[in-house]
């Protein structure tokens, strides 16, 4: 298991899906995990699961598509922990409005604004606060969730591949920028994952046919990965963006 003792990380989204796993993961490797999100009910229900294992957690409520609301959560983490060692920006709400789905065309401006402030805009805002403290403490690691949509093109998810191309790319930029600070910050690219983000989808066989290893992905694969670069393991790795998709996209 990997080791992050005495350490503190925030996870956005982390009240379910691969903030969770990746939460857990953390919590259960000696760290703290704080989780950041809006569904208070579920993310209380971790922290008590967690401390009944003897791990610790805690959860902050977080709007992620609020400037103030973000910088308050970094701020006072900070506050109560004295250090922030890792920021998890995973946080995402799909959007379900009538044009959900539909042709760029046919795209509201509703729809793409939703979709930038919770995907793209909350991952800025939120390493835009937790930078500064990781500079001042000498370092640290963020993972930011992409998505093989960022390289993938199809039909009907124009503001959702677009978002994710953009986290690469802003990855990419934050390394560069906070390297000499000793601060690393790479990528996740998940392909279709078992979470409740896409319950409901209409995944028939064709579609498990066109994944090599013929299955849907679990959170926790997800989160071994993150968790993987959360970790002092991956300490000369930085502006990367791992697929983890079964070989999909291959």
């Amino acid at each position: 298991m990997l080791k992050f003792d005495e350490q503190i990380g925030i996870v956005t989204g982390g009240a379910s899906g691969i903030g969770l796993a990746v939460a857990q993961g953390y919590a259960r490797g000696g760290g703290h995990a704080v989780i950041a999100d809006t569904n208070r009910d579920a993310g209380d229900a971790a922290v008590k699961e967690l401390g009944r294992e003897g791990h610790s957690a805690e959860f902050v409520d977080c709007n992620m598509t609020d400037s103030a609301s973000i910088e308050q959560m970094i701020q006072s983490v900070h506050e109560r922990h004295g250090r922030i060692d890792f920021l998890h920006n995973n946080a995402y709400a799909a959007w379900k409005g009538t044009d959900a789905g539909a042709l760029v065309d046919e795209v509201s401006d509703e729809q793409w604004q939703h979709v930038l402030e919770i995907g793209l805009t909350s991952t800025f805002r939120a390493t835009r606060a937790v930078l500064p403290l990781m500079v001042a403490k000498g370092g640290g690691s963020i993972v930011n969730t992409a998505s093989v949509a960022a390289f993938r093109a199809e039909p009907r998810i124009a503001c959702y591949s677009t978002i994710k191309a953009g986290i690469v790319q802003f990855t990419r930029t934050v390394a560069v920028e906070y390297a000499a600070s000793q601060i690393r910050c790479n990528s996740v690219c998940p392909g279709v994952i078992r979470t409740p983000l896409i319950e409901g989808a209409p995944l028939g066989e064709d579609f498990l046919a066109s994944i090599p290893m013929g299955r849907l992905g679990e959170a926790e694969e997800v989160a071994n990965v993150v968790l993987f670069l959360a970790s002092g393991l991956a300490s000369y790795l930085t502006g990367e963006t791992i697929v983890i998709d079964g070989g999909r996209t291959l």
